[in-house]
């Protein structure tokens, strides 16, 4: 697997850049690839080719919030060496601060922003940031001298008080950078905007209209100042269905208009829009009949990429074949002949007029022949209590929409709280019928649960068990699984999808809890303490722990597990593990007592490492002196880690090893978290011991207030069997196979991350905090506030996990970002549950291969949008059956070359399936690369059949593009043989630039 581009995505590239040259005579061109299938590598690659001909280039990409930007930009940027790629990345996140950048390096710049904050129209005008007016001060004294002196008092400061000061000093700063040419397109936009005389008429302005509407004004002028002076040489819109009326900006947004035609007398930018859904392709009879024509805003796409007149023409043509498509669903077998030739036909030249302005690729979609339908949830009487409750208190006005909330929301009457107009202001009573969640009954559940069907069915899905172990399994297991993996029978990742919002934050705080009360809840303790308890803080004459944490070149560059025949059995990997380690000691060190009593010696662990490691000759005598520098930085304040380093200094020499100390040596060298750690990246960084760079000393700190903090949790103390630290964390690392999980996990995070990097991207992603959430308590301020760890609410977590009356010792709940980050690592969280808003462009795919329907979606491509959350390039769906069809010979391989059998993997499934060549097998799509799909649907729930009709819907429902009566049509045409619905599938239109491109070959 790598970053560079597949055939299918080259054919994109190829086309995009002659439509954004000049082959398409307005220079815009839509990628709207299905989900998953790489759409930012297209970007990237025709960004790269654009950018190759100018001696400058400025690119702006625009996306509706920063989860995707934050996911995104920095791949745009993936063609350039790091250092390049670091310099044309810009901070600046608002247009109207470009002019205030320092002088940049390179040729190329690429600026992120979001509609709202650069774009919004005059009817959203505010502020914006201090530094943005300080720069708006500064610019207008000198345009106008003393302007600003008969504002107001504090106007221009609009309610910034400790934070002003910093704002003027950076703002003045940089204002040395700023152009001549720019402080006059300032005042021109400033005239434009206020009329001439300006002066006067701001001063007006401030007095007339609302304090943010004039400022507003003020930073508008501002932006297009900027946008005068650094005008961009690409646009690339990215999920622009987020914010459709940008692309139809009207007088009311003259920034937009200048973005989409260029300034006064230039020419427009080139344009790239980036959607899997540009426009929907598919709508039902209540989404067209309150007059969404989501046929019209297909026409309006074509328009604004190809012209009126290519539009007037698709119009037309595509009103014929729906007029054939209707004909044919009507028409017997054997009558429909000519109606399918003249269809087919249109469906060439719709093609041939649409693929010069766009380009879609799609998977190809399984009829799921055979799949049985998917289990019911079980409802138990209890459940019925908490919806009679529910209702029985909610206002009758509301009451119909009661169960939609029952059926979805745990414990309703205190998850839904005031957030929901339906539970505002409503205290539920207390009865002994219906479970409720109390400050003093958290470990102690019901006898029979939470009157939650759903949720039982989830524990059944996902065992407890599973949920509290610290990683999942790897695709491509070194040896046999033990201890608590060995019970696993697949991944308890899985990605959870629901209505309302309040489900997901209601859904992982239960789950979580359970995962505590059956690992830490004891009778006298309170939940409040249970999270407290730590085992890995460091304590004098503690060396085990810093054992256990320490990456030890010695036992990284000695102990290769692969350096054995075939898949082993780890009693054969111990006993090679043990050569190994006889072959590496310095010659100092004899591998044996020198008679049978000394044999009986144990010298601490840590001791022993320690004495080896300084007892190293050259070229490597210098390195033990190397290894205590980078460890006495981790935490210099750290009076106890100081001590141990000081310990491990002066560790007594040795002369020889007994047998014990040695099998102690061949323990840590297999399962301590840090050596394992540390070889798993030895794999991808070989320069890793090279101490003139910083890749040991970021390793070290990682494995020191990263892992052992992540590890240090109590539910994995209780979880792992072990009499003490070092037993349960080592026999851990070796159980759960943990240097093939991280071997694994450095492999497909690089290509997203240079190979340095790859520690400190595991490490943001282990640091998410993700915090708690509160149910209404008996009071009506009351919340009972519970953690959120194996399971975590995806999506409006940044206020509504995070309480009003929060405490400021807690640290804040996780960004979305972070979130999102840490599910695609193979650690906790385990279960992510989420609303199916705003996920466009988010990828959760790395380590899940699971989904939950929670509640159903209502149309065939909303399902499509679920299941490409986790279907995408290199996930788990594909990872495991390569595994199954590579992995053995690739570990064999691997043997004794350092390598990872994932590189390995990848060079031979590129040449075992070079016969697609498309390029979509076999990291989109393989034989066994199945996701599973789990449907929490009630008994004799309509849900059941909905989702077999939703899935055949997704067979057909292309067809319906450009046709005004959607589900009409597709319902016409889903009641048919198998044969007939095969040559209705024929009739999709395939605007694939590789399918275009591979015709013209022909």
């Amino acid at each position: 697997m790598s970053a560079r581009s597949k055939p299918f995505q080259a054919a994109t590239v190829k086309a995009a850049t002659a439509a954004l040259s000049g082959g398409n005579a307005l220079r815009r061109f839509l990628v709207a690839d299905e989900v998953g299938l790489g759409k930012t590598v297209v970007a990237r690659d025709t960004l790269a080719a654009l950018a190759s001909k100018a001696r400058k280039f400025t690119v702006y990409y625009i996306t509706s919030g920063l989860k995707v930007a934050d996911q995104n930009k920095v791949e745009l940027l993936r063609f350039l060496e790091k250092d390049d790629a670091k310099d044309a990345l810009s901070i600046i996140d608002r247009v109207g601060l470009i002019p205030f950048e320092e002088k940049r390096k390179g040729k190329l710049r690429l600026y992120a922003f979001t509609p709202t904050t650069s774009f919004s129209s005059s009817q959203r005008l505010y502020g914006g940031k201090a530094v943005e007016r300080a720069f708006v001060k500064l610019l207008l004294d000198e345009l106008y001298p003393g302007l600003t002196a008969a504002f107001p008092e504090g106007y221009i400061e609009y309610g910034a008080t400790s934070g002003w000061p910093w704002a003027c000093e950076e703002a003045q700063g940089k204002f040395d950078n700023v152009s001549a040419l720019f402080k006059a397109a300032y005042g021109r936009a400033l005239r434009a905007e206020f009329g001439k005389p300006a002066r006067e008429n701001i001063l007006h302005a401030i007095v007339t209209s609302k304090h943010g509407q004039s400022l507003g004004r003020m930073r508008k002028a501002l932006a297009q100042a900027a946008l005068d002076s650094a005008p961009p040489d690409l646009v690339i819109f990215d999920e622009f269905q987020c914010y459709r009326e940008l692309l139809n900006a009207g007088a009311d947004n003259p920034l937009a208009r200048q973005l989409l035609a260029g300034t006064d007398g230039g020419t427009p930018p080139p344009i790239l829009l980036l959607s899997a859904t540009p426009y929907r392709f598919y709508a039902e009879r209540w989404e067209s009949g309150a007059g969404a024509a989501p046929h019209v805003e297909f026409f309006e796409i074509i328009e604004f990429l190809g012209g009126p007149a290519v539009r007037a023409e698709a119009e037309s043509q595509f009103r014929r074949f729906g007029d054939l498509l209707h004909l044919i669903g009507h028409l017997p077998p054997d009558g429909r002949t000519a109606a399918i030739e003249e269809a087919q036909a249109l469906k060439h030249h719709l093609e041939a007029l649409l693929t010069p302005l766009m380009s879609r690729t799609e998977r190809p979609v399984s009829d799921h022949a055979g799949e049985p339908a998917p289990p019911s949830v079980r409802i138990e009487p209890h459940d019925l209590d908490v919806y009679r409750h529910f209702t029985d208190h909610v206002s009758p006005k509301l009451a119909g929409s009661a169960i939609a909330y029952w059926l979805s929301v745990p414990l309703p009457a205190q998850a839904l709280g005031d957030r929901y107009q339906i539970s505002r202001d409503i205290d539920f009573p207390a009865t002994r019928s219906v479970p409720r969640l109390g400050v003093t009954n958290c470990f102690k559940p019901p006898k029979e649960g939470w009157g939650s069907a759903k949720l039982r069915a989830l524990n059944g899905l996902v065992p407890t068990e599973a949920l509290a172990l610290p990683w999942v399994l790897p695709s491509l297991t070194w040896w046999t699984p033990s201890g608590p993996w060995a019970k696993v029978t697949q991944s308890p990742k899985m990605l959870i999808f629901s209505r309302f919002r309040a489900t997901p934050q209601s859904l992982a705080a239960l789950v979580s809890l359970e995962v505590e009360r059956k690992c830490v809840a004891k009778s006298n303790l309170p939940y409040a303490a249970a999270w407290k308890k730590r085992h890995l803080n460091p304590k004098p004459n503690q060396g085990p722990t810093l054992a256990l944490f320490h990456p030890s070149p010695f036992l990284i560059r000695a102990v290769d597990p692969l350096d054995v025949k075939g898949k082993a059995a780890i009693k054969q990997i111990r006993a090679r593990a043990r050569q190994q380690i006889i072959q590496a000691l310095p010659p100092s060190i004899a591998p044996e007592a020198p008679n049978a009593r000394s044999n009986r010696r144990r010298k601490p662990a840590w001791a022993i490492l320690a004495a080896i490691e300084r007892a190293q000759k050259a070229p490597l005598a210098r390195e033990f002196a190397a290894v205590q520098k980078n460890w006495g930085r981790v935490a210099p304040k750290d009076a106890t880690l100081q001590t141990l380093l000081k310990q491990r200094q002066e560790a007594e020499a040795i002369t020889w090893l007994s047998r014990w100390e040695l099998d102690a040596l061949v323990d840590m060298a297999l399962g301590a978290p840090g050596v394992v750690t540390g070889r798993a990246l030895y794999r991808h960084l070989p320069e890793l011991f090279d101490y003139q760079e910083q890749h040991f000393a970021r390793l070290v700190r990682f494995c020191w207030t990263r892992l052992r903090t992540y590890l240090d949790r109590p539910v994995f103390w209780s979880i792992l069997p072990g009499e003490d630290a070092t037993q349960k964390y080592q026999n851990a690392c070796v159980d759960g196979c943990l240097e093939a999980v991280l071997d694994e996990h450095f492999w497909l995070r690089k290509s997203k991350v240079n190979p340095d990097g790859l520690i400190e991207d595991l490490s943001a992603a282990l640091a998410a905090n993700v915090g708690t959430f509160g149910f209404k308590g008996a009071k009506k301020k009351d919340k009972i506030r519970i953690r959120c760890h194996a399971a975590v609410p995806f999506g409006g977590t940044e206020t509504e996990t995070h309480r009003q009356d929060h405490d400021v010792n807690e640290p804040p709940p996780a960004r979305s970002e972070e979130i999102r980050s840490a599910f695609n690592t193979p650690f906790w969280p385990h279960v992510l549950a989420t609303t199916s808003v705003g996920q466009e462009g988010l990828d959760f795919h790395s380590w899940c291969d699971r989904l939950g329907h929670w509640d159903l979606c209502s149309s065939p491509v909303d399902l499509e949008q679920r299941e490409g959350r986790v279907q995408r390039f290199g996930g788990l769906t594909v990872r495991q059956p390569l595994a199954r069809k590579l992995g053995e010979q690739a570990l064999a391989q691997a043997r004794g070359q350092a390598s990872s059998p994932w590189d390995i993997i990848a060079r031979d499934a590129d040449k075992a399936f070079a016969d697609d060549k498309t390029g979509l097998s076999p990291w989109w799509a393989m034989e066994g690369a199945e996701l599973k799909r789990h449907l929490f649907a009630l008994p004799q729930s309509r849900d059941i059949d909905r989702f077999a009709k939703l899935r055949t819907q997704r067979l057909l429902y292309r067809l319906a593009l450009g046709q005004p009566d959607q589900e009409d049509l597709v319902d016409l045409l889903t009641h048919h043989d198998v044969e007939t619905t095969r040559s209705l599938k024929a009739l999709t239109l395939d605007l694939s630039a590789f399918s275009r491109q591979k015709h013209r070959d022909e």
